[in-house]
């Protein structure tokens, strides 16, 4: 656990000037960009590992195919996500269930949920528990379920929840001072009796559970499970025998111990093997201990061998991997300028100018180089780019040098400190998944190390950069995030503060319900602790600092997150005591109705609340929520200019678009309810100028006709 009491490492302040940055990372006037624009660049720039992650946070939409986030990695359909609290996806359970393979210990434990409605879950890390957790509810019968906060504790398992009839807690926390008990279990299976409901709770083998007696889940064997990979892909059992009888397959499964998520990658290999994709003897390399043991040889081998450079220059690509070639190897260039200073402190022994050739360093690192067009501030450029042939290098490697080689993290650290601070995107965005990568592994110490100093500094392009890291970690599963921006938020340590309500904006959508909470009481405590009634201002763009970082979260939750659970929220803010609420409320919508469309700059590109409301059914719960959110700004004198300006500024690209000119005449009489909504918005359309200062434009005399055909 982050407490304010902690300082930042040495290892992690700024290390001195670096490149001026570009707009997308912090303005002219030294201030982050909005965290729409942050999250576009999370999303274009993140290695593959996460982009799937962080683009569903921009666009929440639903992810598909084969993903695969850090330590977890998942064949077809959609990608499973971190639900804090709230309703697990039913289409995410209905896609496990497809692949799942029930194991020795399933039926047992099904027997037991039945009987007593309750199962304690006891496993390995990486068994598959909360897998094995979701498919008991659903072979139990329960058709709508709810994952609990494990930081609810023992006592308050299961109290004062949402109606569903299933419940799962993945890995509750507990310790010896508050164990999870007898009485607590009996507490709950009289709450699940009285609902007709379930709930199974997983914990680590480590975990306090006094008199409870678990039901130990023990993965399955991995060639049960290769075998539900491959015949959920494959037209018949036939073909998915042959490939179980490939001499590779055989090979790696004769190594015992292998983790679910290690048979899920190399069954997405074996399936690319059968396309024709790639031959039967890239199989052979595939697996993490003959990887390890080739990481291992690269970190511990002798200069002779691989040099100083060549290793700068492998960790430079585990840090910008799919990256430009060149800036891999300037950037590993001044890493090992980085890692000299510690090997012989007061030397200067410099770099040989033409070292190693591109061909040696390719061989070596098991590494390809290829084309990619790239839209850049000259127009389209070919540039070549390096990428590791095995995915699962970059973070290995990653993790060994940090884990493995102590010496490596001061000069690694203060190396990646500088990329957080870099003028280009690609690289400061890698910067930061590298520090989520190593929290993934090593929470602590990549909070000491990293992030912790990063989101106290003064520089705010760090404090986007430990937003970005906490955000990434936070979509891979790292469920320690979520403990430290609790902290953060409740804690008087501005920047700190200030990257929390970053990393809320970030991941809304993984917990839309607890980060509109937190949301609220961060616009609580500034409004009393400055005195102010607003959280920002009319226009919603907020002012500096932190009042801006909430109207930027709320609106980012608004645009990004699927249903209708946060316009409803905002509605009821609308109306709620609090004037910093309401100001809440009304600066996200205008923000968010400002927002276009890619490319953001063509002057007909979609609004889009426009498009995500006509992509839903009429008089659907979510058109009913903007609807609803939509009157009660435009009512509000102090934000009702502002949404008056968003909605004539729709109505000139209604004039450019015929399905934009369609759906906006659907919309404007779902914003009447009253009379007065009437004359306010036919006033807007009889007055409003058109693009060129001159009389309205002939779209306004039609959407005014539908205004009045409407109500």
């Amino acid at each position: 656990m982050v407490t304010e009491d902690e300082r930042p490492a040495p290892d992690a302040q700024p290390p001195g000037p670096a490149e001026e940055p570009s707009a997308a990372a912090v303005d002219e006037g030294g201030r982050p960009a909005d965290a729409w624009d942050a999250a576009r660049e999370l999303r274009d720039y993140a290695p593959s590992a996460f982009g799937a992650a962080a683009r569903h946070g921009v666009s929440g939409g639903r992810v598909t195919g084969d993903v695969v986030l850090g330590d977890k990695v998942y064949v077809g359909g959609p990608r499973e996500q971190l639900h804090l609290s709230g309703e697990v996806p039913g289409a995410e359970v209905a896609a496990l269930a497809e692949v799942f393979h029930e194991g020795d210990a399933f039926e047992g434990a099904l027997a037991e949920l039945r009987a007593s409605r309750v199962v304690i879950l006891r496993g390995d890390h990486d068994s598959g528990r909360r897998a094995a957790a979701l498919m008991l509810l659903r072979r139990a019968g329960a058709s709508r379920i709810r994952a609990l906060d494990p930081d609810t504790g023992p006592a308050a398992l299961v109290k004062d929840v949402a109606a569903a009839d299933g419940y799962v807690v993945c890995d509750l926390v507990t310790t010896r001072s508050n164990p999870l008990r007898q009485h607590h279990l009996l507490r709950c299976q009289e709450r699940m009796r009285k609902r007709d409901a379930y709930l199974v709770v997983t914990v680590a083998r480590s975990a306090a559970l006094g008199d409870v007696e678990p039901v130990e889940w023990r993965r399955p064997g991995p060639e049960s499970v290769l075998a539900a990979h491959l015949r959920h892909h494959l037209a018949s059992d036939g073909e998915a025998g042959r490939l179980l009888a490939l001499p590779q397959v055989r090979a790696f499964l004769s190594v015992g111990g292998r983790p679910a998520r290690h048979v899920a990658g190399f069954a997405a290999e074996v399936l690319r093997h059968h396309r024709g994709e790639i031959p039967a003897e890239e199989l052979e390399s595939y697996g993490q201990e003959a990887l390890l043991r080739e990481v291992d040889g690269w970190l511990s081998a002798p200069p002779d061998r691989v040099g100083l450079r060549d290793k700068a220059f492998l960790l430079a690509l585990a840090v910008l991997d799919e990256g430009p070639y060149a800036t891999v190897a300037q950037l590993g260039d001044r890493l090992c300028g980085e890692l000299q200073a510690v090997e012989s402190p007061g030397d200067e022994p410099g770099l040989t100018v033409f070292g190693t050739s591109r061909a040696a360093r390719m061989e070596l690192a098991r590494a390809d180089v290829y084309v990619e067009s790239a839209l850049t501030s000259w127009g389209p450029e070919d540039r070549e780019m390096t990428r590791f042939r095995d995915r699962g290098t970059a973070d290995l490697l990653l993790r060994e040098a940090w884990s493995a080689h102590p010496a490596v993290r001061g000069p690694f650290a203060a190396w990646l400190t500088e990329l957080a601070r870099d003028g280009d995107p690609f690289v400061r965005t890698r910067a930061a998944a590298s520090a989520a990568a190593l929290a993934r592994h090593d929470f602590s110490a990549a909070m000491h190390g990293l992030v912790h100093g990063w989101a106290s500094s003064r520089d705010y392009r760090l404090s986007v950069q430990a937003a970005n890291a906490l955000a990434l970690a936070a979509y891979a599963g790292t469920a320690a995030v979520h403990r430290v921006l609790r902290d953060w938020a409740a804690g008087g340590h501005p920047r700190r503060r200030w990257t929390a309500v970053r990393v809320y904006a970030l991941t809304g959508p993984l917990a839309p319900e607890e980060t509109l909470d937190a949301l609220a009481e961060l616009a609580r405590t500034a409004s009393r602790a400055d005195g102010t009634d607003s959280a920002g201002g009319e226009d919603g763009a907020g002012g500096d600092g932190e009042a801006a970082a909430l109207v930027q979260a709320t609106e980012l939750l608004l645009l990004s997150t699927p249903g209708d659970s946060v316009p409803r929220r905002l509605v009821r803010w609308c109306v709620d005591d609090s004037p910093a609420l309401r100001a809440l409320a009304h600066g996200a919508l205008v923000s968010a109705a400002v927002r276009r469309e890619e490319p953001h700059d063509d002057p007909a590109g979609w609004p889009v609340l426009l498009r995500r409301w006509d992509e839903e059914d009429a008089g659907s719960p979510v058109r009913e929520a903007l609807a609803a959110l939509w009157r009660r700004v435009l009512r509000d004198r102090a934000a009702g200019g502002a949404a008056q300006r968003c909605l004539r500024a729709w109505v000139l690209v209604a004039g450019r678009d015929e399905a934009a000119e369609a759906a906006l005449a659907g919309m404007l009489p779902a914003l009447v309810t009253a009379g007065s909504d009437a004359d306010r918005l036919g006033y807007l359309l009889r007055t409003m100028p058109d693009e060129n200062g001159g009389p309205p434009p002939p779209v306004a005399a039609r959407l005014l006709a539908a205004l009045r055909r409407g109500t």
